[in-house]
C-alpha cells in the first residue's frame, strides 16, 4: 500500500514523494480546474467548492503564503484586491509556473520546496498560511504528514492563522466515485489518505495551536488553526 511507502527511520522515501506530485505536469495542469474543482470536489468528494473559496475570502491575509499551490485556482477566484507579499511554495515547478502566471498581478514570489523537511529559505513571517489539498498527498500516517507544519511554523507570524482542506481516507461515508478515485490514487501514490481521518487531524492540530476550528463536508475536512 502507498501508506507503508517509508524507509527504516518512518521518514518517507524519494519515491514516495515524487509519485505524490509527478502527476502535475503542465498537460495535466491545463485541465485539473475542470477535474478537480468543476467535477470531483461536486460529485466524488462532495465538498462544494465554493465553501472552499468562502475559507479563503474568510481568512486571506494581505501577508499569505500559500503551501501547496496546485494552480493558483483560490487565490486567484478570492479575489483579493492586494496583497503586501504574496509567497507561492511547492515542490513542483510546473505547479509554480502555472500559479506565478494565474497569480502574475500579486507579483508572487516563488519558492521551491520540500514540506517534509526543514525549509532553510529565509521569508518575512506570514499572517496567514494556506494548506489546501496537501495533507492527503503526501506519504505517511496524519500524525506524519503534520510534520509539515512544524516546517511552517517558522515562516508564520505571531498570531499568524493556517488553514485549508484535506480529502479524508477513514471515518467517512464515501459515494461510489469517490471509493474508485480513492482506489484508484492510492494505488498510484498520488494520494496517501486510506488510513486519515479528522480525529488525527485533529489530534495533531491541537497539539500545535490554542484555537483550532475543523468542518467535515462530505469527504473533505476543512480546517482552521491559530
Amino acid at each position: 500500500m502507498a501508506q507503508d511507502q517509508a524507509g527504516d527511520s518512518g521518514a518517507p522515501n524519494a519515491a514516495a514523494i515524487e509519485a505524490a506530485h509527478a502527476i502535475y505536469t503542465p498537460l495535466m495542469l491545463s485541465f485539473y480546474d475542470r477535474l478537480v474543482h468543476g467535477l470531483s470536489n461536486r460529485f466524488a468528494w462532495r465538498c462544494p467548492t465554493e465553501r472552499m473559496l468562502e475559507l479563503y475570502r474568510s481568512n486571506l491575509s494581505s501577508r499569505h503564503l500559500e503551501a501547496g499551490v496546485g494552480t493558483g485556482f483560490f487565490i486567484d477566484r478570492a479575489d483579493r484586491g492586494e496583497f503586501e507579499q504574496l509567497t507561492l511554495l511547492d515542490i513542483n515547478r510546473h505547479c509554480l509556473a502555472r500559479s506565478a502566471r494565474r497569480l502574475a498581478r500579486y507579483q508572487p514570489l516563488l519558492c521551491e520546496a520540500n514540506l517534509l523537511a526543514p525549509i532553510a529559505i529565509e521569508l518575512e513571517p506570514a499572517d496567514s498560511i494556506g494548506l489546501t489539498y496537501v495533507l492527503h498527498c503526501l506519504p505517511g500516517r496524519m500524525a506524519e504528514k503534520l510534520i509539515v507544519i512544524d516546517h511552517l511554523r517558522p515562516l508564520m507570524s505571531k498570531g499568524a492563522v493556517l488553514f485549508g482542506a484535506t480529502i479524508l481516507g477513514r471515518g467517512i461515508e464515501p459515494n461510489g466515485a469517490a471509493r474508485f478515485l480513492l482506489r484508484l490514487y492510492n494505488a498510484k501514490g498520488v494520494f496517501n489518505n486510506l488510513d486519515d481521518d479528522v480525529e488525527a487531524l485533529s489530534n495533531g492540530l491541537k497539539r500545535r495551536f490554542e484555537l483550532v476550528e475543523i468542518e467535515t463536508k462530505g469527504c473533505v475536512a476543512l480546517f482552521r488553526a491559530c
